[in-house]
């Protein structure tokens, strides 16, 4: 589109894009033709395409789009968050463009919007001249200001109201499995309202009396000690959209991208990681640097000159994101206008509504196909284990894979390794870090989502989120881990496996460790 840039009166907007993906099937959101339209009332229009394969709106769920707006009136130094203009399902002045019918749905906090099918289909979604209409004035951005815009979009599913049941009624390999009382069987969550955590008794939520879990950071409740879970909790009987995939490194280098170089200092990854279990990350020698990935190393050193030859198409991009600390999880997430997933909604996007089979994975069954040969397209947007449905201990190569790459256009459930509801990688790829039910540090979490704006350290700092420390999160008490990775055996990819799901106490980047996050639904 071509704005006329003389009849914007005196605001000066300097339209720029940054793709960020997430993958299934091997799909990619792309956002593109990044533009401003003429600006009114301290309002402007942000226009662009949007477009990603294999969408879907059945009579159960549907996958959708959160995309959001930074932008930067200092010529790029410095990064915020948009708000949008109005909330609501496609507020005035909003569209989606033409192409496939969609809708645009912007919760009550203005910081991004859903974009997602508006009837039932599947297929790629393709649409131009897409629109959100930004309130600059709002951000106390003056119209004589020049300022430059970046456009993110994430692939989310939508995961929807409704009873479920944590625990699997397992008898064997006990890790802290949920269970109703001590009674073995699994529990159904049929409200958001307050839980008793342990004391043996049926309804209560316990935990096979903690046996089995990782020593020394068990939960503080058992068959005899009660606790309770309050109703501001998250859990997950609420609807709420999750991350498709993990956090993929190009996700990733787009969020440092937008940080200062004192933000990126606690955000960034040590040199040492590069090439090490397949993180390809790699950050140029400038103040603040750029990041991209690098797989077929060819950038050398990385300097300014040679930040060309980073995302190229073999430079692995789209493998999902390790090394990745609760804290930097958290600050992704508050970035993005998203928040922390808790373990109980884990196991709902993992089971759905069925019932619990038990040792079952998050594909609903016990079946689960080792990738033990390479990959074909290595380190490219096509990626794809030559069997498997899932990455675990003894798959090859020794790395976290593409995002989704079990997931074809013919898979069942089964072969793509997919939760109920379409999220993939839920059991192994690279664990997931939970909000815990284990201790009062999680269990105070009340599901505030992100601002958009991280501290000047680079850190979270959104109340009641677990590892907050004056006013930061710096620590990671109050996470845990669910679903296993791939340095892992099969036993810990279980949906229900609790091993370590209250221990909170790991600060450092592991190459196991990856993070994907949740927004509730307006």
């Amino acid at each position: 589109m071509g704005t006329n840039r003389k009849n914007m009166k005196n605001v000066l907007i300097i339209a720029l894009f940054i793709m960020t993906a997430g993958i299934v099937l091997g799909n990619n959101v792309v956002v593109t033709n990044v533009d401003l339209k003429l600006p009114a009332s301290g309002k402007v229009k942000v226009e662009f395409d949007l477009s990603w394969d294999n969408s879907w709106r059945d009579g159960v769920n549907y996958d959708a789009c959160w995309v959001f707006v930074k932008y930067s009136i200092d010529s790029g130094t410095n990064w915020s968050h948009a708000t949008m203009a109005a909330s609501g399902t496609n507020p005035p002045g909003f569209s989606s463009g033409t192409g496939t019918g969609l809708e645009i749905v912007v919760p009550a906090d203005k910081k991004g919007a859903f974009i997602q099918r508006s009837s039932l289909g599947t297929g790629t979604v393709a649409n131009t001249d897409v629109q959100l209409v930004w309130d600059f004035n709002a951000d106390g951005v003056s119209a004589s200001k020049s300022a430059r815009v970046k456009v993110f979009a994430i692939e989310m599913v939508y995961v929807p109201e409704g009873a479920f049941y944590v625990g699997d009624g397992t008898i064997t390999t006990i890790r802290g499995q949920f269970e109703n009382g001590k009674f073995t069987n699994a529990l159904q969550i049929t409200s958001e309202g307050q839980l008793t955590l342990g004391g043996g008794t049926l309804g209560s939520l316990g935990n096979n009396n903690g046996s089995g879990m990782y020593a020394g950071n068990a939960d503080d409740f058992n068959d005899t000690t009660s606790k309770t879970l309050p109703a501001a909790f998250p859990k997950g009987y609420a609807a709420f959209y999750i991350m498709k995939t993990e956090i993929s490194q190009r996700q990733y280098c787009d969020f440092l991208n937008t940080l200062t170089a004192a933000q990126q200092n606690n955000r960034h990854y040590s040199a040492l990681y590069f090439n090490s279990y397949r993180n390809f990350i790699k950050k140029t020698n400038t103040s603040p640097a750029f990041f991209g990935c690098d797989a077929n190393n060819n950038a050398g050193s990385a300097t300014a000159a040679n930040a060309a030859l980073l995302n190229e198409a073999n430079d692995g991009e789209w493998v999902a994101c390790n090394y990745i600390s609760w804290m930097d999880g958290a600050a992704y997430a508050d970035w993005a206008a998203l928040r922390p997933m808790t373990e109980l909604e884990f196991e709902k996007a993992c089971r759905g509504s069925l019932t619990p089979v038990a040792n079952e994975y998050a594909w609903g069954n016990t079946t689960l196909e080792s990738a033990t040969t390479s990959l074909t397209g290595q380190n490219t947007t096509s990626e794809t284990p030559n069997q498997g449905n899932c990455n675990y201990d003894s798959c090859t190569p020794d790395g976290p894979y593409r995002c989704g790459s079990h997931a074809r256009a013919s898979s069942s459930r089964q072969n793509a390794g997919a939760g109920f509801y379409g999220v993939l990688d839920m059991s192994g790829n690279l664990w997931e870090r939970v909000v815990t039910v284990g201790n009062s540090t999680g269990r105070g979490f009340t599901g505030t989502h992100g601002d958009g704006m991280l501290s000047p350290n680079g850190n979270a700092n959104v109340a009641t989120w677990p590892g907050l420390s004056g006013g930061e999160v710096t620590v990671a008490t109050g996470s845990g881990y669910r679903g296993g990775s791939y340095a892992i055996a099969n036993s810990y990819l279980r949906i229900s496996d609790r091993y370590l799901a209250a221990t909170g106490v790991f600060t450092t980047r592991d190459s196991g460790d990856g993070f994907r996050a949740v927004r509730s639904a307006p």
